[in-house]
């Protein structure tokens, strides 16, 4: 069975919120810390673990466990420089993937000089949109709808070699292949090829009804 994926969300804003809710609805384990008592405890039910604390508090942050996490989001709107001090301290922690908002793109470029591995500027992007890129083994997911949406990912395995008219996604997968985007090639092939083998280094883009995708 595999590992069941675990984050940290740090700062309860909008955007945090709706990161932290996503991602428990797709079944990880989620640590959410924020200042703000009222917030933490809306949200507790729903989450793995609640936590009221300063931010800004460098010993306490590092008593939490963050270090065990697959990944930290920090989305504290607020504070530029606790922004900068969450991420410095996951770094030294050693978090392999930190994912922090920015509102501009001046504090986008000082956040990944101090160790983000991720920018989100959320005017551009949804804590649905990140949750679900986080959740599946996506490069990008779109949704258009509460039950549609658009998906890039890798080639899967047991596609490599096969057309798409062997593999005949539409019946088989219930997804329409969008585009394939050919290792090698600047833009997607919004018109693919029937009878072209597929290589392990397309990255296919699809469409369908969300449960179709999960399925994938």
């Amino acid at each position: 069975m595999a590992k069941v994926k675990s984050y940290a969300v740090i700062g309860l804003g909008v955007f945090g919120m709706s990161v932290a809710r996503n991602l428990s609805q797709e079944g990880m384990e989620v640590m959410v810390i924020d200042h703000n008592k009222d917030l933490v405890n809306s949200i507790a039910p729903e989450v793995t673990y609640a936590i009221q604390m300063d931010v800004t508090n460098e010993l306490a942050l590092k008593n939490v466990g963050l270090d065990r996490m697959d990944g930290v989001i920090i989305a504290i709107g607020e504070s530029l420089e606790a922004s900068v001090m969450a991420t410095i301290l996951c770094k030294e922690m050693g978090v392999p993937k930190i994912i922090v908002k920015a509102k501009t793109d001046l504090e986008k470029r000082i956040l990944e000089k101090v160790g983000a591995n991720m920018i989100i500027m959320p005017e551009k992007e949804s804590g649905f949109r990140l949750a679900k890129n986080i959740a599946g083994n996506f490069m990008d997911f779109f949704s258009l709808s509460d039950k549609l949406s658009i998906v890039e990912f890798p080639m899967k395995k047991e596609w490599i070699g096969k057309t798409l008219r062997e593999l005949d996604v539409r019946r088989q997968y219930r997804l329409n292949i969008i585009a394939i985007h050919h290792a090698g090639s600047e833009n997607p092939d919004c018109y693919p090829d029937p009878d072209r083998p597929l290589q392990a280094e397309d990255l296919v883009i699809a469409a369908g009804e969300n449960a179709e995708i999960e399925k994938l």
